[in-house]
């Protein structure tokens, strides 16, 4: 099995592009969201529709902003948790 740290040198590690699989519910949801967004979009005017598209594209932005934040806080979470459990400072604190 490869290293975690040599997945990330080689670029195999890719957090950003995974998806949620295996959720009928999460495909269900993404299917129903793109038909009611087309259905929305066909009711505009060529303007208001670059319009949307711009907004869309601004939302999808700050999503991804959002999602990479809360994964790096994660991972500090996590890293610290283990820098924690490695370096012995429940020991400390109870002693």
């Amino acid at each position: 099995m490869e290293s975690m740290l040599a997945k990330l040198y080689a670029g195999d590690l890719l957090p950003a592009e995974n998806r949620i699989k295996g959720s009928r519910e999460y495909d269900a949801l993404c299917r129903q969201s793109l038909r009611e967004i087309e259905e929305f979009t066909e009711k505009l005017d060529e303007e208001t529709q670059k319009e949307f598209e711009a907004l869309m594209e601004h939302y999808l932005e700050l999503t991804y902003m959002e999602k990479t934040q809360t994964f790096c806080d994660g991972f500090r979470i996590g890293a610290a948790i283990m820098c924690e459990v490695f370096g012995g400072a429940d020991r400390e604190a109870a002693g």
